[in-house]
């Protein structure tokens, strides 16, 4: 009884998740904020995502669309808007024509996962 004790105790530590507060370190504050703020908005659907890619030669993050109506996001390294890429009525606002959903690898850095009884949190590496 007592090995069941403590095999069931290892277990629940081993599955335990850090507070939906705990950013990882790897995460630049400008893009922890933004999260917060995504966050505060009501759920979307599809949900929203961030994405780290590589556009043109430089680190880039990938602000997935909340709806059909609503633009994706493109923000360089420093936190800066880069364009629209997609979305909207318009398709985008023109700025980043080369950038591609098909051609960029996205490396996943956070999702929205409310719906799923959590709070979004960063994607675990």
């Amino acid at each position: 009884m007592k090995n069941a004790w403590i095999v069931m105790l290892a277990v629940m530590m081993g599955c335990s998740k850090a507070p939906p507060s705990a950013e990882p370190a790897d995460i630049p504050v400008w893009l922890q904020t933004r999260i917060k703020s995504l966050q505060a908005l009501p759920e979307a659907n599809p949900p929203r995502s961030i994405s780290k890619t590589i556009f043109e030669g430089e680190t880039a993050y990938y602000v997935s669309p909340a709806c059909c109506d609503i633009p994706s996001e493109l923000y360089k390294a420093d936190g800066r808007l880069r364009c629209y890429p997609s979305g909207g009525i318009a398709g985008g606002d023109g700025r980043c024509p080369a950038f591609s959903l098909d051609r960029q690898r996205l490396e996943p850095v956070w999702r929205d996962e409310r719906s799923s009884r959590d709070k979004g949190t960063p994607v675990q590496k």
